[in-house]
């Protein structure tokens, strides 16, 4: 199961102890959307009872994860520590090229993008 979804009221610990629950025993939960769309708690839950086969966090709540967070020693859990986006070739240089062009388009007046809609929050 691969979570993309952005962080809104709606999507907040939208996986918890039902929806793990509901998982197959060899499910393995991927976060690379926003770490409070999974209620943490229950995550640990499941995966100390072997529920769910495993997870692979690259984003968590809080962020960063403290030094004594339980997911740090769990063996079926893997955190990435929002950093699996970092090994796409080419990342800082798009970067740094997007933001020159949306500066440029600032001083003309003209949007910037990618364009936020602050109602739905992303």
């Amino acid at each position: 199961v691969v979570l993309a979804v952005p962080s809104t009221p709606e999507t907040r610990h939208m996986i918890g102890t039902a929806e793990l629950a509901a998982m197959k025993a060899s499910a393995v939960l991927v976060n690379i959307a926003r770490g409070d769309v999974i209620d943490q708690t229950a995550l640990i839950e499941a995966l100390l009872a072997k529920s769910i086969e495993a997870a692979v966090l690259d984003v968590t709540d809080p962020e960063p994860l403290p030094a004594d967070h339980p997911l740090w020693e769990l063996e079926n859990a893997q955190v990435t520590m929002h950093l699996s986006g970092r090994a796409q070739t080419r990342m800082f240089q798009r970067s740094a090229d997007r933001f020159i062009a949306n500066l440029e388009r600032w001083k003309r007046g003209e949007p910037v993008e990618p364009r936020l809609d602050l109602e739905l929050g992303y």
